[in-house]
């Protein structure tokens, strides 16, 4: 998918297959966009980042996608699909339907992270990336997580159609707590993941 940012194109591809040779680029990416209000997280997070997408980029079900400004990439998302034993309902604080927190076989697929640099935001481009992530997934819904005082994120996930359903605390430092999101996903191709 191609479009226009100002007179810069903005393409926008899968690369899951490509994740491991992407991970510096995208690591360099959540360490300058996590480094800004409200999140101001340094070095430590950045670690966990590293240890934890290595683990996901050969989860099932896991997509990424790639924002790229001529050959630089300019912004990703990536997610996997939550598994009946998955840890991530575990840490709910606030009281919530046993339904919503039960997990089957290709229910849900979690959107761990959308991330675009500074100087590309308000240009479509974390719309597209999302919608390009989710064209053809076959969960029944999607989840993420997102801090409160997020206040641009929270924006723009209510106006992609997500709602907030409750908050948890993250495997953080300093455990900070997250507002939960699901979206439901197309019926006519919630069938379970997308075919690898």
């Amino acid at each position: 998918m191609t479009s226009s940012a100002g007179d810069t194109f903005v393409r926008i591809d899968r690369a899951g297959e490509r994740a491991a040779e992407l991970a510096p680029a995208l690591t360099a990416i959540y360490s300058e966009v996590y480094a800004e209000p409200p999140y101001l997280w340094g070095e430590e997070h950045t670690s966990m980042f590293v240890r934890w997408f290595a683990g996901q980029r050969v989860a099932p079900g896991f997509d990424l996608v790639v924002a790229r400004a001529d050959d630089e990439i300019v912004g990703f998302a990536f997610g996997v699909t939550l598994r009946p034993d998955t840890p991530w309902w575990s840490t709910v604080t606030t009281p919530v339907d046993a339904e919503l927190v039960t997990e089957t076989p290709g229910r849900t697929f979690a959107l761990v992270e959308l991330l675009v640099c500074r100087e590309w935001r308000r240009r479509g481009v974390g719309k597209r990336l999302h919608d390009q992530l989710f064209e053809g997934r076959r969960e029944q819904r999607a989840t993420l997580t997102v801090l409160p005082e997020a206040e641009p994120a929270q924006r723009a996930y209510r106006v992609w159609g997500w709602r907030r359903v409750a908050q948890k605390t993250n495997p953080l430092p300093a455990a900070p707590t997250f507002d939960v999101m699901i979206k439901p996903l197309s019926p006519r191709v919630s069938q379970g993941p997308r075919p690898a």
